[in-house]
């Protein structure tokens, strides 16, 4: 699970910038949506709302836990003098060429904390570190600074159980090829995965990581129901072989036969969706039939469950995209309730719906916020504002609508206005 994440120097986010899941009052509000990993009393949230106005930054906030899964799992494929993705703040001088700066901290399923920390640029690794908290104390497993080769890393004493010195190119972070090495201490294999299988990122119109559920009766199953249960009038789904589909599609020549395969049974099965007619006998509707918001949330309901299978974090851009209000709300209730996600799931998603920035649905540490300033991202928690004023029980959405926490676009209909109007005007 994600405690928190410190990000600088990437995208629209200039300065160090933290986003955080930590509980940080722990009282009776919503207790549910906090879990306690390793049976602790270090309280982690199970969900969390961005906010903020178009172009705000609250995309690249997402997308920087994929850039940080990059760099921890991919880059260790990097050739020598390979290019690594880098993509700095670019409205600054001071900032074009210097490194991006991740550092995480999280809990794996051993119940133990993590800090693992890096920064790079476009040619290389600069520094890599991972510690650890066998104890209330921190402890180092290997530090990696900007003139050390593979043979000068070093490693802390904790860390044992396997081959630890591994080549690397200066473009590859040494968890990526750690990580990937079967003789590598076992403890930083399972972090390597962590980053590699448990960090999920889709828009709300995609079912990314759920290749095979086309032929699982019992995933079909529960889709089904709960597509029922929230009045789309469908009853079944069925999966037909479409063929042409597959006619002209194209892989890049670096994508595995089997791969291939996975992907071509996923995009050959075209789904009907079963509806019951005034004699009781179903027919079959094609998708064409269906409303853009059935289509979403059948595309993003193999997703949620098997976040919910597996456990993991979900950074899901735009929930409220096509959504009802309330289907979003169930979402979000879903990964909240402890019954339902008993892997301890994450979801940290974008929105506008304001309908969800409620006390009775989030905690105030569980809202964020983004805007810009002078062109740069910055990150606040509504539990930043004062707590006397901005209550567990404050109408969050109000307030927010009318501009008390900021992060709203600001809008300037006169200028609009004007320039509608004269349109044409300066060329005639």
């Amino acid at each position: 699970m994600i405690v928190d994440i410190t990000i600088a120097n990437f995208r629209s986010i200039k300065d160090k910038q933290t986003f955080s899941l930590y509980a940080e009052n722990q009282s009776s509000h919503l207790e549910d949506n906090i879990v306690y990993p390793g049976d602790t009393k270090y309280g982690v949230h199970r969900t969390a709302g961005v906010y903020g106005a178009n172009a705000s930054g609250k995309s690249n906030l997402l997308l920087a836990f994929m850039a940080l899964r990059y760099v921890a799992t991919s880059s260790g494929d990097l050739k020598e003098g390979d290019k690594i993705n880098y993509e700095p703040y670019l409205l600054s001088n001071s900032t074009k060429n210097a490194p991006i700066e991740f550092e995480i901290e999280f809990f794996l399923k051993d119940g133990l904390r993590y800090l693992y920390n890096i920064t790079y640029n476009g040619s290389q690794i600069l520094t890599e570190s991972l510690d650890y908290y066998p104890s209330r104390s921190k402890a180092n497993l290997f530090k990696r600074l900007e003139s050390d080769t593979w043979e000068d890393i070093t490693f802390g004493s904790h860390y044992k159980g396997g081959k630890k010195k591994i080549a690397f190119f200066k473009n590859n972070s040494y968890l990526s090829k750690a990580g990937n090495s079967a003789d590598s201490p076992e403890i930083i294999r399972e972090i390597f995965n962590f980053f590699r299988q448990d960090f999920s990122h889709a828009a709300a119109t995609s079912n990314i990581g759920a290749f095979g559920w086309k032929k699982d009766p019992e995933m079909i199953s529960v889709v089904s129901k709960i597509l029922n249960k929230v009045d789309t009038g469908i009853v079944d789904i069925e999966f037909e072989d479409d063929k042409d589909v597959l006619k002209n599609y194209k892989f890049p020549d670096s994508i595995s036969e089997s791969i291939k395969k996975e992907v071509l049974e996923e995009l050959s099965k075209k789904a009907f969706f079963s509806h019951i007619d005034d004699h009781f006998e179903k027919v079959l509707f094609d998708k064409d039939l269906e409303s853009t918001g059935t289509l979403k949330l059948f595309e993003m309901l193999p997703v949620l469950l098997k976040t919910f299978e597996k456990g993991g974090v979900l950074l899901l851009d735009e929930l409220d995209n096509s959504f009802h209000p309330h289907i979003a709300e169930l979402i979000i209730k879903l990964f909240n309730s402890k019954e339902v996600n008993k892997k301890n799931a994450q979801l940290i998603f974008s929105t506008h719906n304001l309908n969800l920035m409620s006390p009775k649905i989030f905690r105030r540490d569980q809202i964020w916020l983004t805007e810009k300033n002078n062109g740069s991202t910055l990150i606040t928690s509504l539990d930043e504002f004062n707590k006397n004023t901005v209550k567990m029980n404050s109408p969050f959405n109000k307030w927010y609508d009318d501009g008390r926490f900021g992060a709203i676009p600001e809008i300037d209909f006169y200028a609009i206005s004007k320039a509608i109007c004269n349109k044409g005007k300066n060329n005639a």
